[in-house]
């Protein structure tokens, strides 16, 4: 499902374009008091619209990619990309300031620890990118903000706050919601609430968030507790060297170094 290039808003934000066409054509012929009609435009107007509507719709478009992809480097991407996608200028146009979010710029600057600069892109924004799956990514966004005073109530919040929240049912934005819970509990220590989102994620069809089931089961050593191991399947060479890559995007030293000795332990099995 789509999070920006929704019908809807594709349909609203063409129609608010044309009708700000004909307020402004009807203002120039008052002005100028020209003895035409708004209806001896209507051929211009029609033209107009529809090639707004489809610089809208392109608009749009281009926002889902870039914002599918800015979530998907602040997740799994490295220092460096991060600094070099903050580093671009953003968008000048009119059509593209006004169906662009900064939600994207805002994650990448929660994972480079730069929470004020994330609330400001937060705070700002077109009113066209409001409401839908966009208000739901901006809640993750919150309680990722939350994550990063790195303060016991802080977490906490962070934690309550995606644990009871629903899957958005956009792909990028549901693994983003899966990492900032994952990182919550780990900062945390919260053993109890790794165990109940590592249930949810063990065995998940999508590869990405059993990454961050390897990642609580390493670091709380939750497979030690057989009663709930039962089931799991087991921790491969492979899968522990994609946790440990993903982890060392984020420079977390020592969760990389728990990974790396469990690697050392199931590496002789892999090779029988």
């Amino acid at each position: 499902m789509r999070l920006v290039a929704t019908w809807r808003r594709w349909a609203v934000g063409s129609g608010a374009l044309a009708a700000g066409f004909v307020v402004a054509l009807q203002a120039y012929l008052s002005l100028t008091r020209s003895q035409a009609t708004i209806s001896s435009f209507g051929v211009i107007i029609a033209l107009f619209a529809a090639v707004t509507s489809l610089l809208v719709l392109a608009a749009l478009r281009s926002e889902e990619a870039r914002l599918a992809l800015e979530l998907r480097i602040a997740r799994s991407g490295t220092s460096v990309r991060r600094s070099v996608l903050l580093g671009r200028p953003q968008p000048t146009p009119l059509v593209a300031r006004l169906f662009s979010t900064r939600l994207g710029r805002a994650a990448n600057l929660l994972a480079e620890d730069d929470r004020p600069a994330a609330m400001d892109a937060l705070a700002g924004g077109s009113p066209f990118m409001q409401g839908g799956r966009l208000e739901r990514l901006r809640e993750v966004l919150g309680a990722d903000a939350e994550r990063a005073t790195g303060t016991p109530a802080g977490l906490d919040t962070c934690i309550e706050r995606l644990r009871a929240m629903a899957p958005i049912g956009h792909r990028e934005s549901d693994l983003y919601r899966v990492h900032v819970h994952a990182k919550a509990l780990l900062q945390r220590g919260d053993r109890e609430g790794a165990l109940e989102l590592t249930r949810k994620l063990v065995t998940s069809s999508d590869g990405e968030e059993s990454i961050y089931a390897i990642w609580l089961r390493v670091w709380f050593d939750l497979d030690a507790e057989a009663g709930d191991a039962v089931g799991w399947p087991p921790l491969t060479d492979v899968d522990l060297r994609i946790a440990r890559l993903l982890a060392r995007g984020h420079g977390a030293r020592d969760l990389v170094a728990e990974l790396e000795e469990r690697m050392a332990s199931v590496a002789p099995t892999d090779g029988q």
